[in-house]
């Protein structure tokens, strides 16, 4: 199913703020212990690691499955689509790729009159959701996706980029803080859709990029930039598409997945 979006993004040091036009928004909370108190009339999805594990809605913040999440997703609809209906697609379309998640609220059928919208609105979510590294399919390979940890050691390491035309050097200085030295080329071949379209990724670079516009001059950044995450460092140097983590490598070529992956 190909998925149009048009959105706007807004990052701070304790979220990120993801709006779709008039169908809502999507909350991104990557630091628990600075966590808002949610909107009660939101859906709210519990992460660990990557995977979602929990799913609630209408309902104040789960103490429990906060207690072992990692980050939560805040979703606040558009009129058209009722929280419950949302909640139990996306339970059903999770457990259909197999991951296990905790519905905490009551299983319940959607009414034909509504799936469809419930079903659009569910794809663009689930999209949105993927865009930011967030698991919608069982990996295969792995039950779930491999954990990372910072540790102080690892920021006097520095990393570099050189993928499709990007360069970079970059030095994982705080948990959610990784700095772009200046100087980093960007790539500038912008991805296309197979109908010869920009991508989804593509536009988040294009935000990114214009965000920190002032640092940037033909390409080159001329001061250094702070992200909040890989993936982030990913999207902007060169439109993500891979798997971040084994494209930083240190001078020996050693990536900084093997540094800091969990067993």
């Amino acid at each position: 199913m190909k998925v149009m979006i048009d959105l706007t993004v807004k990052i701070t040091r304790n979220k990120t703020v993801i709006s779709l036009e008039d169908e809502g928004s999507v909350i991104l909370y990557q630091q628990l212990d600075k966590i808002d108190s949610a909107d009660k009339k939101a859906l709210l999805i519990y992460y660990s690691g990557r995977k979602p594990m929990a799913l609630s809605f209408d309902k104040a913040i789960d103490k429990q499955s906060l207690k072992i999440a990692d980050s939560i997703a805040e979703v606040q609809l558009g009129w058209e689509v009722e929280l419950k209906n949302l909640a139990q697609l996306m339970l059903d379309a999770w457990i259909e790729k197999g991951i296990e998640v905790s519905p905490l609220f009551e299983v319940q059928k959607v009414a034909s009159n509504q799936f469809s919208i419930a079903q659009k609105y569910q794809a663009t979510l689930f999209e949105v959701l993927k865009t930011f590294g967030y698991e919608n399919e069982k990996i295969k390979a792995k039950p779930t996706k491999a954990q990372h940890r910072w540790s102080k050691a690892l920021s006097e390491i520095p990393f570099y980029i050189d993928y499709k035309g990007a360069r970079a050097e970059v030095i994982w200085q705080k948990r959610n803080e990784l700095r772009i030295k200046s100087g980093a080329i960007l790539a500038q071949e912008i991805p296309l859709n197979k109908d010869g379209s920009v991508g989804f990724s593509a536009r988040l670079t294009e935000k990114l990029r214009s965000d920190h516009g002032n640092k940037i001059k033909d390409y080159v950044t001329v001061e250094d930039i702070i992200l909040k995450s890989v993936n982030e460092v990913g999207i902007f140097l060169y439109f993500a598409g891979t798997n971040g983590w084994l494209v930083l490598k240190d001078s020996e070529g050693k990536t900084i997945d093997a540094y800091s992956v969990v067993n």
